[in-house]
């Protein structure tokens, strides 16, 4: 699918509930069980208020202007760039997308002036973004409701 018929472009608040149903159903598609997903229901609600703040961009279809999946950075305030969320329409994971994505978000922080970007990993996607080069550089403790553990902390270096 990923052409020259897809383009990145600034997502608009007023896109948030879009955003939020993309992430929705891309982390249904390969979760376990709902009871996982009603406890992340609220991480996986974008915000105007989130979007406002944060670069977020979305991939479309130039032809039909269907939304193919997002993702958006965060600047901490000790100046370092995190990824904080790329998700993949279902039908299009695998596609390249999600690829795009991440190397659009690199290519941001990079432009920033920073030389890295930092990803927390579910075991989910992990795979995906080593084999995109980022390295494992440490854990970190999650609990999102009931679910309890590691999660591990990813860097791209840029």
């Amino acid at each position: 699918m990923l052409d020259d018929d897809v383009r990145i472009r600034h997502a608009s608040q007023e896109e948030a509930e879009d955003l939020s149903d993309i992430a929705w159903s891309s982390r249904e598609s390969w979760s376990d069980s709902a009871l996982e997903m009603d406890e992340l229901r609220e991480f996986l609600a974008i915000s105007e208020d989130f979007i406002e703040k944060n670069p977020t961009y979305i991939a479309e279809s130039e032809e039909t202007g269907e939304k193919l999946g997002f993702c958006s950075m965060a600047k901490e305030d000790d100046g370092e760039w995190w990824l904080r969320y790329l998700y993949v329409t279902p039908d299009n994971i695998g596609s390249g997308i999600g690829g795009a994505l991440f190397l659009h978000a690199c290519e941001v922080a990079e432009d920033a002036g920073s030389d890295g970007l930092y990803i927390i990993s579910n075991a989910g996607s992990e795979e995906f973004y080593l084999h995109m080069g980022a390295e494992r550089v440490g854990t970190k403790h999650i609990n999102i409701g009931s679910s309890d553990g590691e999660a591990s902390i990813l860097k791209i270096r840029l």
